[in-house]
């Protein structure tokens, strides 16, 4: 029975199952000036290159190879800031390129590995058996770990000139990779023996794309309690689950009872777990909810310039709550 439930629990993180039908949301109808004021609306000035396929051995690991997918701006000058980014369950490192892309465009490099749960839902299910639902919740949290403190041997694979900042760094993902994400800035899974991963100064800021509400006793009202910001949550008013998250809303929890303090969120009109068809299961044959990536792809760039180059006009427009006024109402971005 206990392995039943690991099970189930697996097939909910990230891509295990499709949303609710959903009302109508409403459309973006905002005028282009209005739009590309937005800061990181539009593409970067870099020309985004990436490379695949890059390993690390960590035998120390239960994830023994690590595989890499590397995003960075071509002739960009100095340490190159970076992002290390953990994909949804089932999901892998090439799923999630129109978002990364959009970072590198802006002078970002971002680190993608596959973890243990990834490739497929064969993979997934026979790992979730094999180290517990614990146990490939941690695994995922020391593959990033892993690669935070490898990052010189990540930049010795890169081409020649290619230079990553390693004493700063954002920590992202989606779904089961977004609460990875805020194990480091303090979230914790279950309550008997867990495990933070906060405390490394290195990490400046956390990115949870679509996070996980609660879930049987595994994640609940309690484990965000000590997540500090700054921390970027973002979803969707069609980001529904019918067996576990029910309403959207859910996915705010880990923004609703984290302390108070650089911590925001982003919720899109009609967007779902998915973007349509743009992140994490490309396969599926739902519409591509492109205006709704723009609205991610933007809050996400104005988070990174804010706290990775504090950038200061950036970290203005995340505490001014102004871009419901620019999208008409499409999205909004809230801080407290």
């Amino acid at each position: 029975m206990r392995r039943l439930v690991m099970v189930l629990v697996v097939m909910v993180f990230g891509c295990g199952s499709e949303p609710l039908p959903q009302a109508d949301a409403k459309p973006l109808t905002a005028s282009r000036d209005a739009l590309v004021s937005i800061p990181g609306y539009l593409a970067g000035p870099y020309k985004p290159q990436v490379v695949d396929g890059l390993t690390l051995a960590a035998p120390e690991l239960a994830n023994e190879t690590i595989e890499l997918r590397v995003w960075w701006p071509q002739d960009a000058q100095g340490a190159i800031p970076v992002v290390l980014f953990s994909h949804g369950n089932w999901s892998d490192r090439h799923k999630y390129d129109r978002l990364l892309e959009h970072w590198a465009s802006h002078g970002y490099a971002v680190i993608a590995p596959t973890h243990l749960d990834g490739r497929s839902m064969a993979r997934g299910i026979f790992n979730s058996l094999r180290f517990g639902q614990l146990g490939l919740i941690d695994a995922r949290a020391a593959d990033l770990q892993f690669l935070m403190d490898n990052l010189g041997s990540i930049q010795a694979q890169l081409p020649q000139g290619v230079a990553l900042q390693v004493n700063k760094l954002v920590v992202a993902g989606h779904s089961f990779g977004a609460f990875t994400a805020q194990q480091f800035a303090g979230a914790i899974a279950s309550d008997e023996g867990a495990v933070s991963r906060a405390g490394d100064p290195r990490v400046v800021g956390v990115i949870a794309l679509s996070p996980p509400g609660p879930m049987f006793d595994v994640i609940h009202e309690r484990s965000w309690l000590n997540m500090r910001g700054p921390v970027l949550v973002t979803t969707g008013t069609w980001d529904t689950n019918p067996q576990f998250w029910p309403d959207w809303r859910m996915h705010l929890m880990s923004h609703e009872t984290a302390p108070g303090g650089q911590q925001f969120a982003l919720v899109v009109e009609g967007a779902d777990h998915y973007l349509g068809n743009l992140i994490c299961r490309p396969e599926r044959e739902e519409a591509p909810q492109r205006d709704a990536l723009t609205m991610v792809n933007a809050a996400s760039v104005a988070f990174l310039n804010a706290y990775l180059r504090s950038d200061s006009a950036a970290a203005a427009f995340l505490q001014s709550e102004s871009l419901q006024d620019l999208t008409g109402g499409f999205a909004r971005l809230t801080a407290r």
